[in-house]
């Protein structure tokens, strides 16, 4: 059952009814909360729907596969982009040198 707005024409009070749709826009079930009056006006409401594949025939969210498939589809093109980078470079395969303050240097020691 769908949830709809509507305005009070004797108050002006704004209100909610969960009530199944009405093809002739009367709703004759509907009172306002604050006076009682059934004289309303139904207010457009902003609407979401959500487009979805059933479960198991998306590729990307299937239960079977989905994060497997979007894990490893290029898995074997990121290795030989690292590995074509590594032979390229300049640096060798160790690019960074070892940053170890935990264990020496001036760092080492009471935490001040």
């Amino acid at each position: 059952m769908p949830m709809y707005d509507f305005s009070c024409r004797k108050c002006g009070e704004v209100y909610e009814e969960f009530v199944t749709y009405d093809e002739t826009g009367k709703y004759p079930t509907v009172k306002c909360p604050e006076c009682g009056s059934k004289r309303k006006v139904k207010l457009v409401n902003a609407c979401s729907y959500n487009f979805t594949n059933p479960v198991g025939t998306d590729r990307w969210n299937s239960d079977s596969h989905g994060h497997d498939y979007r894990f490893k589809h290029n898995l074997p093109n990121v290795k030989a982009q690292r590995e074509n980078a590594s032979k390229k470079s300049h640096m060798g395969d160790q690019p960074y040198t070892a940053i170890d303050d935990v264990n020496s240097g001036k760092y080492f020691g009471e935490v001040k």
